[in-house]
């Protein structure tokens, strides 16, 4: 079968496109023939090795993370499923496999698509749909009326995220380049912020909640425009002493706790409930936002497909950080 995959950690010029052998499905598990992936930061995060602390993978590795498709095959106990099914998945994080012709996936991860969904929006709601839920309705608890701050709000995890956040009935303030502003106020932002041309504290500041995509000072203002009793969660700075846990692997909490010591400092001085969210795969939570897209209530945005063989591409464009919404990789697009 034909994949996007690595055979050691490194810069873009490590990804390779070519054959490799077609998985067979094990106890517990299925095959699918994907008809729709989706390109994440973590794919190119993974090529380069800055996660291998958390999760290393057998070479060669093929990258991505979610996908949908066919149910070509059943192991042995599945139940639930049959072979014909539409699916999607966010895949176990400990074997990944998206970027492939053929996937393996386990059924606690996977949710049956809709009448109406394409199989584009189902994968590319995988990762970065749950990641915004789990963020918003698990670790802040966003509630009705609550001033809720999302950081890049063009983004394929921020534009789901003001949609869920409106949902809970927050006030929703998004950083965001000027272009996307009107689309996002379309999408249930209260107030669009300019991030190379205004101060988004000065917008509704003080926050009740924060959702941050991009670390480093960005975070640590986030922080100290957050009330005293506030919520703030980064997915895009260092983790936090308890992913060590969460991951199976405690000796990894004390460099985490230092790694993470400035975000957590300025977080315990002002008061802020603060960590660091790496999400966890939820069929249940999947078909929850599957439903949502085919009843309408959540958009959306694919900016570009592209064909497996042109994942390497792909995978240049989300690290370069310029894209609007998702990117989505087909068999043959």
């Amino acid at each position: 079968m034909q994949a996007c995959y690595i055979t050691r950690y490194g810069n873009a010029d490590v990804v390779r496109v070519g054959e490799l052998p077609a998985p067979e499905p094990g106890p517990g598990e299925l095959l699918f023939r994907m008809q729709a992936a989706s390109v994440n930061p973590v794919d190119f995060k993974t090529r380069m090795g800055m996660l291998r602390a958390l999760q290393s993978y057998r070479m060669p590795a093929i990258l991505g993370n979610d996908a949908a498709g066919i149910v070509t095959a059943l192991g042995p106990g599945v139940a639930g499923f049959r072979v014909g099914d539409r699916v999607a998945a966010r895949l176990d994080k400990a074997r990944m496999g998206a970027f492939a012709e053929f996937v393996v996936a386990q059924p606690q991860h996977l949710a049956l698509i809709p009448d109406g969904v394409d199989f584009g929006p189902a994968a590319a709601v995988a990762l970065a749909g749950l990641t915004a839920w789990q963020c918003l309705s698990e670790v802040l608890k966003v509630g009705a009326g609550e001033r809720v701050l999302i950081h890049a709000g063009g983004g394929g995890v921020g534009h789901l995220a003001i949609q869920l956040a409106r949902g809970l009935g927050a006030h929703v303030t998004t950083t965001a380049s000027s272009a996307s502003h009107d689309w996002l106020r379309g999408l249930g932002a209260d107030v669009c912020v300019d991030y190379r041309h205004a101060d988004f504290t000065q917008e509704c500041a003080p926050f009740d909640a924060v959702l941050d995509a991009l670390g480093g000072d960005t975070l640590l203002r986030s922080i100290a425009h957050t009330r005293r009793g506030g919520r703030v969660v980064s997915i895009g700075d260092m983790p936090t002493p308890e992913v060590a846990a969460e991951f199976g692997k405690p000796w990894l909490a004390p460099v985490f706790w230092l790694l993470a010591r400035k975000p957590r400092a300025a977080a315990r001085a002002q008061g802020v409930a603060y960590r660091y969210w790496f999400m966890r795969e939820d069929g249940t939570q999947l078909a929850m936002l599957l439903e949502k897209l085919a009843r309408g209530e959540l958009q959306l945005r694919i900016e570009r497909e592209f064909p497996l063989a042109q994942a390497p591409e792909a995978l240049q464009l989300i690290e370069a950080g310029r894209v609007r919404g998702k990117l989505v990789i087909r068999p043959q697009a």
